[in-house]
């Protein structure tokens, strides 16, 4: 299937076709995990909260207006459980164990380097602003436009462009010592 059918299987999953919505759950759910994983750092949590998303969704799915709007407004629905989620108990994010730590076994060293580098990337986006962390992670990882970026974080085009920009010359800045660059 192609994104063309969306509209088609939003309207059924509108009418309350179970069906649909698993197919557009099928679509998307891999996207919503990975770009919440991005965002908050966590695996289960993003899990969770990509679990969350589509119950939400499911709920509200017959409030939807503009059928081409679904996967803007899915992720806006993944944002705002992510926000609500590192607000927390105590306001802080926790970490994962890192992988390394359960595994006594030998890597080979191009694995190790690959850690490595995204460790160091990991890293310096955990230091991004959130909105530019969060727009940046929508273009990198999932290649939205930046209209449905815009859509996604309640901003103009342009902020949505800006955002990305300046997440993607704090990245240059942070990690020229470590691509050994001038």
């Amino acid at each position: 299937m192609d994104d063309a059918d969306e509209p088609l299987l939003v309207r059924q999953a509108q009418a309350g076709d179970r069906a649909s919505f698993a197919v557009l759950v099928e679509r998307y759910w891999e996207r919503i995990r990975r770009w919440l994983y991005g965002y908050t750092g966590n695996a289960h949590l993003a899990e969770d909260l990509t679990q969350e998303t589509f119950v939400r969704a499911w709920s509200a799915v017959r409030s939807l207006h503009g059928l081409t709007g679904f996967r803007p407004w899915l992720f806006r629905i993944a944002r705002h459980l992510a926000i609500d989620a590192r607000k927390g108990p105590r306001g802080k994010a926790t970490r994962e164990l890192p992988v390394t730590l359960a595994s006594d076994a030998p890597e080979p060293v191009t694995v190790l380097l690959e850690t490595e580098a995204l460790r160091k990337l990991r890293e310096a986006c955990d230091r991004l602003p959130s909105l530019n962390r969060q727009a940046y992670l929508l273009w990198a990882q999932e290649g939205l436009p930046y209209s449905e970026i815009a859509a996604i974080l309640d901003s103009t085009e342009e902020m949505a462009r800006w955002r990305v920009c300046k997440a993607r010359q704090a990245l240059v800045k942070d990690l020229k010592d470590y691509l050994g660059q001038s």
